[in-house]
């Protein structure tokens, strides 16, 4: 290879590091962080979104919410060039994040509204609620589901697992139920694959690559994997997506991280 005794000098140059020199929290979160998020086709790498997104630590009284925003531009489920916002919040408790809500609103380009989904998690009540509006507000779907054990859906995964990447193969971080937009419950498991360096838009990066294997009541061979990659050290940063975009029978994408801008000290 060439160069190679000037690259193996260099090699931790290229290697991205993401201490920031804060302390972050027992869930592995920053006090904020943003980023850019492309999205590609699986087959022929074509291109199909890009997101813009900002994670907030927000503490309110004596609990620690995190709020997250997102715009995207481009193909969304089986939505074609339209523009969606996404907000939600969660709630952090020891080391785990628990969802409070998120609602993702798609519109076409001139800002009109398609249609809006809504999840809000009652725990009280040990119940997650579902709800997909149309552009008048009219509710086209409405379903209820009990909360079974530690909770998230797509929109919030990567920062719900990071938790469960720092205490890999550990008893009650192996699995945890994911709220898919069909809407299913679907009972999850982590697997750890590999070990690898992974290249990116914002340089190369150790990472942990695990897979993710819903229970799909004996579908699972016809279903492409579901694999997703954080950095190896601490605090374990969301970096690439690979599956399945929304549920059963969505486009197969890769996801990851284009620009990813530094914690404010």
């Amino acid at each position: 290879m060439k160069y190679l005794k000037l690259i193996l000098a260099a090699c931790f140059l290229f290697v991205v590091d993401f201490g920031y020199g804060e302390e972050v929290s027992k869930a592995f979160m920053h006090k904020y962080e943003s980023g850019e998020v492309i999205c590609i086709n699986k087959r022929g790498s074509t291109m199909r979104a890009k997101e813009s997104f900002s994670t907030e630590r927000t503490p309110q009284e004596e609990r620690v919410i995190y709020k997250f925003t997102s715009h995207g531009e481009g193909n969304y489920d089986k939505y074609k060039d339209i523009i969606w916002d996404v907000t939600a919040e969660m709630e952090e408790k020891e080391d785990f994040l628990y969802p409070l809500y998120s609602i993702r609103v798609i519109k076409d380009k001139q800002g009109r509204i398609i249609v809006t989904s809504n999840r809000r998690y009652d725990y009280d009540k040990q119940k997650i609620y579902f709800t997909v509006s149309d552009g008048e507000g009219k509710i086209i779907k409405n379903k209820e589901f009990s909360i079974k054990g530690k909770t998230v859906d797509g929109d919030i995964l990567t920062s719900f697992l990071k938790t469960f990447v720092a205490h890999l193969n550990k008893s009650g971080y192996l699995t945890f139920y994911l709220l898919s937009s069909e809407p299913r419950l679907y009972k999850t498991t982590i697997k750890v694959t590999s070990h690898e360096v992974l290249e990116l838009p914002i340089g190369k990066i150790n990472t942990i690559k695990l897979r993710l294997i819903p229970d799909l009541g004996g579908v699972e061979g016809i279903v492409p994997p579901t694999f997703v990659w954080y950095a190896e050290g601490e605090p374990h940063d969301w970096l690439k997506y690979e599956g399945l975009e929304t549920g059963l029978g969505s486009t197969h994408i890769i996801t990851y991280i284009s620009k990813k801008e530094p914690t404010p000290k």
